[in-house]
């Protein structure tokens, strides 16, 4: 990665209010914040996009390791005390994972919602590979990217995501290529918890969904044995959500999100939505 160029980003609010870092989730985009940040206008939201997602194009291949490299730098440079608030969706989680290992002097607070750190059932035999992903790739996106009904299949059933994203999610999908592609989910599955984590002493809070109870759910028991001042929280419990609507939570409560973000940040009780979980 190349860090003497800053990760493209996006900001919103007030440039003088308390500066909060949101990280999109993989094969995703800044769009994923466009119905939250309306409700956070007096904070300085910072919205950087991964490498090979988006415009992100500057900073080489995508890998967790580098990424978090890259938003640490945006933090260092573009805040004023050189520290910022963080909230990482799913991949997003994992980065925001890797920052508080690398340098937790630059987080103020940190939330960690649906970061998967845990081997799942077929890593070891490779079904997780990039080579695996490539053809995911050549099966499932590159001939269906015209295909109004598979790409609409797939915001509901794969991802979750609600009916009026399907604009951003059909160009979202329409832009994927396959070495950005396999890079990321490739590194998703690959990812493990860093070293260093029990040394980032800051409030942070795990998120994960009811029906994530083979892979977020124990990843947040472990994060929370390592993570000193951690909290782990379910979300989405008795709303009838399925197990993607869970995960990508943030566009199907918007407000939730961002009343979580703000409760949190300021040492607030959460608000209902969201119950401790051990």
């Amino acid at each position: 990665m190349n860090t003497s160029v800053l990760p493209t980003y996006f900001e919103y609010g007030n440039p003088q209010g308390l500066p909060l870092v949101l990280i999109h989730g993989g094969a995703g985009g800044v769009w994923v914040w466009d119905e939250v940040v309306p409700f956070l206008k007096d904070f300085h939201c910072l919205m950087p996009e991964l490498p090979e997602h988006g415009s992100n194009h500057a900073n080489g291949r995508f890998s967790v390791p580098l990424a978090a490299q890259g938003i640490l730098q945006l933090i260092r440079e573009r805040t004023p005390q050189g520290r910022a608030h963080v909230f990482g969706l799913s991949v997003g989680g994992q980065v925001a994972v890797e920052m508080l290992a690398r340098a937790p002097e630059a987080v103020f607070s940190a939330v960690i919602s649906g970061a998967q750190l845990l081997p799942v059932p077929g890593y070891r035999l490779g079904i997780f590979s990039e080579a695996a992903m490539s053809l995911v790739y050549w099966l499932g996106i590159a001939p269906w990217k015209h295909n109004d009904a598979w790409i609409r299949w797939n915001l509901h059933t794969s991802t979750g995501i609600p009916e009026r994203y399907f604009p951003q999610f059909k160009r979202n999908f329409q832009n994927l290529n396959r070495t950005g592609w396999a890079h990321v989910m490739s590194e998703n599955y690959r990812y493990r918890a860093p070293a260093g984590l029990e040394k980032a002493d800051l409030p942070v809070l795990l998120i994960a969904g009811p029906h994530e109870k083979t892979d977020i759910q124990p990843t947040n028991r472990l994060l929370k044995q390592r993570l000193p001042r951690s909290r782990a929280v379910l979300v989405g419990q008795g709303l009838g959500w399925s197990a993607p609507q869970e995960h990508n939570w943030p566009f199907n409560n918007p407000q939730l999100c961002a009343d979580m973000l703000r409760a949190w940040i300021t040492g607030q009780p959460l608000p209902s939505g969201l119950v401790d979980f051990s």
